[in-house]
């Protein structure tokens, strides 16, 4: 490994530790939803407890910035309790919001965070203030695509690890029927398989096989039609002499994808098939 290189994947690890400290507000969302400001959570029953207040803040800021209508945001909290009382109900949540995050904020004064037309449009502003998981893992995804892109495997490598140390967490795991997450959920579930993908890719590349073969078990239990990791898993046994254990997975996927799925494996498949049948 290059001195640079090095240096560029110690960069990505010290800024994933010094970014969070650096605000004063700090939002959890892989694992349980946990919220802290100035080092102290907000999470107890006696301040984030209510059910509405926590759902507001957890859309809030999932989606800064984008501009919400009062009866969208009344559907979001109170899907399935349609009734003219859930405007009055918004403005107490908001108002319990706005002086939880703040408690000295003044009467009338307007919320740092969260904003408002006066015309039922409302929108949340981190202001510099917030750090949130899920926006590190964006930015980490993002420089390792970059490092990748780049041909800088290591820096790649180490990028795409530390987003899976979020993913693997699970993202609200408190919420996994709630429909107000649904779309979030699914994005990070395409991006979790996308960095499993890529980091398979790359171990392979690197000879890193020890670290390949858990990912790509990972895979194959979500996915059990997945030649990338099916191929993987034979390829490590493989190059590690085991020549009947390659034997096995593949002619094991093969039945799969054959009499399931009335398919044959694509070029580069076949091409291991033969591998694996000389070596033997």
């Amino acid at each position: 490994m290059t001195e640079r290189h090095a240096g560029d994947q110690e960069g990505v690890r010290h800024t994933r530790a010094t970014d969070a400290e650096s605000h004063r507000f700090q939002a959890r969302f892989f694992g349980p939803f946990h919220v802290s400001r100035d080092g102290a959570p907000l999470n107890d029953a006696a301040e984030l407890g209510r059910t509405s207040a926590r759902t507001l803040l957890k859309w809030f800021l999932l989606n800064p910035g984008i501009r919400v209508g009062s009866l969208e945001l009344c559907e979001l909290l109170w899907p399935v309790r349609r009734s003219r009382s859930n405007p009055n109900r918004l403005h107490v949540t908001l108002h319990y919001l706005r002086h939880l995050l703040e408690p000295d904020l003044a009467a009338r004064q307007p919320s740092t965070f969260i904003r408002s037309d006066g015309k039922g449009l409302y929108w949340f502003d981190f202001a510099d203030s917030w750090w949130t998981d899920v926006r590190a893992a964006e930015r980490l995804l993002a420089a390792g695509k970059d490092a990748d892109t780049k041909g800088d495997v290591e820096t790649a490598i180490t990028s795409y690890e530390l987003v899976l140390d979020y993913y693997r967490r699970t993202f609200l795991p408190e919420n996994l029927f709630d429909e107000a997450f649904d779309s979030s959920r699914t994005a990070y579930d395409v991006a979790h398989r996308d960095v499993e993908s890529r980091l398979l890719r790359l171990y392979l590349v690197r000879g890193q096989i020890h670290k390949a073969l858990p990912i790509a078990l990972s895979v194959l239990e979500r996915d059990p039609y997945s030649e990338e990791a099916s191929t993987a898993i034979a390829e490590v046994n493989l190059r590690q002499g085991n020549v009947l254990a390659a034997r096995t997975q593949f002619a094991r996927y093969l039945e799969t994808i054959r009499r399931e799925l009335g398919a044959d494996p694509s070029g580069s498949a076949l091409r291991l098939w033969e591998r694996i049948q000389r070596a033997g």
